[in-house]
């Protein structure tokens, strides 16, 4: 990946979390957290990576990202010296999800753990 590459990668992050934070939806309010983007090689698109506060609904906060996402593709294209401003498409972040799933397995093992006599 370009240093070029990573610099838009680094700026994007910044412009969307900051706008996903001023959105007055319900369904992502205070809810929501960029964690990552990744572009194409052509600039031509983005994915927004994000996670939710445990226990929250991942699909409206989905839903909620897309319906806003013209509106912060707008700001992205405001704040940024691109020839052409990325389509953005929002997924949740992987590694927060296996993170989460790993941090649920260890619970359940210490749960169970029982002292061994020696």
């Amino acid at each position: 990946m370009s240093e070029r590459t990573r610099k838009i990668e680094s700026q994007l992050k910044e412009i969307v979390g900051e706008e996903v934070a001023a959105l007055a939806d319900p369904r992502i309010n205070g809810l929501v957290t960029v964690t990552g983007v990744r572009v194409s090689p052509n600039i031509a698109q983005a994915t927004v990576f994000y996670s939710v506060l445990e226990g929250e609904n991942e699909e409206e906060a989905r839903e909620g990202l897309q319906s806003a996402a013209g509106r912060i593709q707008g700001s992205v294209g405001a704040q940024t010296r691109l020839r052409r401003t990325p389509r953005l498409r929002f997924e949740p972040d992987p590694v927060v999800e296996r993170a989460s799933r790993i941090d649920a397995a260890l619970r359940e093992v210490k749960a169970h753990d029982v002292p061994h006599d020696e």
